[in-house]
């Protein structure tokens, strides 16, 4: 069956749609880990997750949303964020992928790398020179999908969840590499 799979930009309109989005696909890649506490994970949903707060991100001029579809169904997101930085990224210019997340009945059809290629698109319309993210230190498949796409370790990043301060890795790539994304 072939499905027609589309990203755009989201906007105000979106927030609803995003706040439900964001909610679902962070907690389904996270409340199944055994180091990962249920309370903190659950109060940080309910603060991450609002209507109100996707409004106040969506209208911030710093971010850009970016919004995958399956036939019209919301399928996966990806957020960036102009002007942030943390100690090991090297660049003049970075942006930073601050989530980038599927539905898990889309995993594993393209949606990620779609994305990825998005972000890296916009990156290099905004004159970045270098995209980067944080990664759990547990979370392994993502390092290693992040790593087939040319991203490298350069530091670490205490991230807060509730009362549990969680380890992150700190991965960055230029934004213009030879190899794309689609090769992949």
């Amino acid at each position: 069956m072939n499905r027609t799979i589309a990203v755009r930009f989201a906007g105000a309109p979106d927030a609803a749609l995003l706040a439900a989005l964001g909610r679902e696909t962070f907690h389904d890649a996270f409340a199944g880990h055994p180091l990962m506490p249920p309370d903190d994970l659950a109060r940080y949903l309910d603060s991450a997750f609002t209507v109100e707060r996707m409004t106040a991100e969506l209208n911030d001029s710093r971010t850009i949303f970016l919004l995958a579809e399956i036939d019209g169904e919301a399928a996966g997101y990806a957020k960036l964020e102009r002007g942030a930085t943390t100690a090991g990224v090297t660049a003049e210019n970075p942006i930073k992928l601050k989530r980038i997340y599927n539905r898990q009945k889309f995993i594993g059809v393209g949606i990620g790398k779609l994305l990825m290629t998005r972000c890296l698109e916009e990156a290099a319309a905004g004159n970045h020179d270098t995209i980067w993210l944080t990664v759990w230190q547990h979370n392994l498949r993502a390092q290693d999908f992040y790593r087939k796409l040319d991203f490298v370790e350069c530091g670490t990043f205490d991230f807060e969840l509730g009362a549990t301060v969680f380890a992150d890795k700190v991965f960055e790539r230029p934004v213009r590499l030879n190899r794309s994304v689609e090769a992949i």
